[in-house]
């Protein structure tokens, strides 16, 4: 895991706080997608997260919130498994039906 500077760590909720401050329409967006993050993720502790680089005091007190923030912004990247087997499945359903539309429209019932 590479080593990420308390810059790159606190950046998220930085992002965050300006994209509410922005208008409400980036509000909202912020919002849905910290909503997502924290219902994706669920309740976990730091440290069942991937090390961040951070030194071990990073990961206590209020300087945890900035780490956890971080986390929760980067939700995508954590589920990404279950994000491809959900496309996955998506996809094959979709095909599915493309399949079943181009099989009846040759069937003779519809002529």
């Amino acid at each position: 895991m590479k080593n990420r500077s308390p810059l790159t760590v606190c950046l998220p909720l930085a992002l965050f706080i300006a994209a509410c401050a922005l208008s409400v329409p980036t509000f909202v967006i912020a919002v849905v997608w910290m909503t997502i993050g924290v219902m994706a993720l669920g309740h976990r502790s730091l440290e069942s997260f991937p090390s961040t680089g951070m030194r071990r005091e990073w990961l206590r007190g209020y300087r945890a919130a900035f780490v956890w923030f971080y986390h929760l912004a980067w939700w995508p990247w954590y589920m990404r498994s279950s994000i491809r087997g959900v496309g996955g499945q998506i996809g094959a359903a979709l095909r599915r039906v493309k399949k079943s539309r181009g099989k009846g429209a040759d069937s003779p019932s519809d002529h």
